[in-house]
């Protein structure tokens, strides 16, 4: 497969390594069935040459002084632990660097360009991790498996990020030295997270992406998996932009991908956009313009009306919120890949078409609109077009009332003839305000629940 993403050449330090490559059918086919473990280095993270002017290679290089020169990074986090209070001191840098990153969010957005592409693609299941950060779990959404105790829950989560090297959130996890990384291989060759990782090497296609063959950590994790699976691992890749190091991967059994790790998924999905397996990442921005124009709509409509003088709005409200919710929820679950599988959204879509049908039947007319509501937000996604069906989907309703209302100057031109176009939820709707003894100025919002 190769696919270019038509925009302009640019050889900045984000875009000059976004080679078009090709990608072979057969992985290709492993991706979009979720078939493939990222395998994920330092690299495609904070380590990133392009998120700060030092490695933290080199920031605590330069604390240790020349004796650490030409030292492996778990050699010189070793040196730099033998100080008084080293440790303590190691884990306050590691922290402190974390920190800094995400005080600024341009340095944050490109530390996590990778996960955030990766993060719509609802086929990976499986991350592996030597990185210490947090960007898998809060922006994937990835359930975090640092210790061997987590690992009773593994088939509980949907999405997984086994982090073999420990986690910032979990201090006592943090796997830097060359007694922790010593510690580690032999834990990983026995234990239950070791079982894990073989398992997974076993049944699919491992994909590396942020390391270089100088990478003491590529090394020694990639040494480890062909001694555990003694020749029996499926074929591996690795996404690199070092294109020096090429043959020196092929050597390894590896088969290298040079382009840019965060560019190799656009790729991907450009190609599941095209097939149909996938919905481009463009609806996110459609769904949130729509949410903006819904809940200006819901203020202006509580404005212009009082519930206790016209009851039946609770159906016009009730409708916008639905559509709030639908919207919400899909924009908060983002980086899940749920919104992105057009399969599973039809289905959601068949589900609330049928719960909206007994609702119906119930009379509880202020679930029907706002089901209503929901359903919209829905087919927002479905939309061949998403950007130009945001102008297209209605933000008002009222029962009885055929014609589509996209302000509330339309919604005003029916107001009057709504009592008598649905007589039914009409009554419920007055019953209801005088039932809680609604008073004037009381906005009336439907809950995230039926």
């Amino acid at each position: 497969m190769k696919r270019r993403i038509a925009r302009p050449e640019c050889q900045c330090e984000l875009c000059k390594n976004e080679k078009d490559i090709h990608i072979p059918a057969d992985l290709v086919a492993e991706l979009l069935e979720g078939n493939v473990t990222v395998f994920a280095g330092a690299g495609i993270s904070t380590e990133s040459r392009t998120v700060l002017k030092q490695t933290f290679y080199e920031e605590i290089l330069s604390e240790v002084g020349p004796k650490g020169s030409g030292m492996s990074f778990p050699d010189l986090m070793e040196q730099f632990c033998s100080m008084p209070n080293g440790r303590i001191k190691l884990i306050q840098r590691i922290a402190s660097r974390f920190e800094g990153i995400s005080a600024f969010p341009e340095t944050d957005r490109v530390a996590s360009r990778f996960h955030r592409e990766i993060s719509t693609f609802y086929p990976l299941k499986n991350i592996i991790t030597t990185n210490w950060d947090t960007y898998f779990e809060t922006i994937c959404k990835a359930t975090p498996f640092v210790t061997h105790a987590d690992l009773a829950f593994w088939e509980g989560a949907d999405r997984r990020a086994l982090k073999i090297h420990g986690s910032i959130a979990n201090y006592g996890s943090i796997v830097a030295t060359s007694k922790d990384y010593a510690k580690c291989k032999k834990a990983l060759s026995t234990s239950v997270m070791g079982s894990v990782l073989k398992s997974i090497l076993a049944t699919q296609t491992v994909i590396f992406v942020g390391y270089s063959l100088s990478d003491s950590d590529f090394n020694y994790i990639y040494g480890f998996v062909k001694k555990q699976m003694q020749g029996m691992h499926r074929q591996a890749y690795v996404v690199t932009p070092f294109a020096q190091d090429a043959d020196r991967f092929r050597n390894l059994g590896l088969i290298p991908l040079i382009t840019d790790g965060a560019y190799f998924f656009t790729l991907i999905k450009a190609h599941a956009v095209s097939s149909g397996v996938m919905l481009p990442d463009d609806i996110y921005e459609s769904a949130f313009q729509l949410l903006q124009r819904v809940s200006r709509e819901h203020r202006i409509l509580h404005e212009t009306f009082d519930v206790s003088k016209n009851p039946e709005i609770i159906y016009a409200a009730s409708y916008q919120d639905g559509l709030t919710h639908a919207l919400e929820r899909a924009l908060n679950l983002k980086g899940t890949g749920a919104y992105s599988n057009p399969n599973r959204l039809r289905n959601v879509w068949r589900s609330y078409v049928a719960i909206q049908k007994e609702k119906r039947a119930a009379k509880k007319y202020e679930d029907v609109a706002y089901i209503e509501g929901y359903i919209n937000g829905l087919i927002l996604f479905l939309c061949e077009d998403s950007s130009s069906c945001v102008s297209q989907v209605p933000l008002y309703f009222a029962f009885g009332v055929d014609e589509d209302m996209f302000s509330v100057e339309d919604y005003r031109r029916k107001i009057k003839i709504i009592p008598q176009a649905h007589k039914l939820s009409y009554q419920r709707a007055c019953d209801y305000v005088k039932r809680l003894n609604v008073g004037v100025g009381v906005e009336f919002h439907h809950p995230a629940w039926l």
